[in-house]
């Protein structure tokens, strides 16, 4: 019988939707902790601060392949909810390019 309790689980599943993407399927994250939350959205700023090219591409050497920027519009699924990149943090609607939220 195993008595050690099972660590949550987080995959969040990065989609490019602005610059002309259109629902663009781009990596997985996987989490064993959520850190500060309990349910694992803060796991959504790490995503975003990983996926930035800043002095280099940020998926080239683990992807194969270079991809731009997440950026406003952009978006994540955690778990099966998606959440969109907005002006500042996170949203469950949809933005438009400024950030916004349309829904």
């Amino acid at each position: 019988m195993n008595t050690e309790k099972q660590k949550a689980k987080y995959t969040i599943k990065l989609f490019h939707n602005a610059f002309g993407d259109k629902d663009k399927y781009v990596a997985n994250w996987e989490f064993d902790e959520a850190y500060e939350s309990s349910d694992g959205t803060c796991l959504l700023e790490v995503v975003y601060q990983s996926s930035q090219n800043i002095d280099e591409s940020w998926s080239k050497e683990a992807l194969g392949k270079e991809y731009r920027s997440t950026s406003v519009g952009d978006y994540m699924e955690l778990n099966g909810v998606r959440y969109y990149v907005g002006r500042i943090g996170f949203t469950k609607n949809p933005v438009n390019d400024r950030g916004r939220e349309i829904a």
